[in-house]
């Protein structure tokens, strides 16, 4: 039952599902630097493509290097 619900939520119902979702996760980042802090989750279908791997590192490393993690 309760993956149902969670399959539910997360998919909106089969209409909305997220090919990419990024995590950043503060503390880690605080305490270790830039590197590991932030986890990037890709859907399946698209998982191993080495394109999207590299696209989206880069977009991360961007991200983490031209804005304030503090502010975020």
């Amino acid at each position: 039952m309760k993956l149902k619900l969670f399959e539910r939520l997360f998919t909106k119902n089969l209409t909305r599902i997220p090919l990419i979702w990024i995590d950043f996760n503060y503390k880690k980042y605080m305490a270790d630097g830039a590197k590991g802090s932030c986890m990037a989750k890709i859907h399946p279908i698209i998982r191993d493509d080495k394109y999207v791997e590299e696209t989206l590192n880069n977009l991360i490393d961007y991200i983490r290097d031209n804005y304030n993690m503090d502010d975020i």
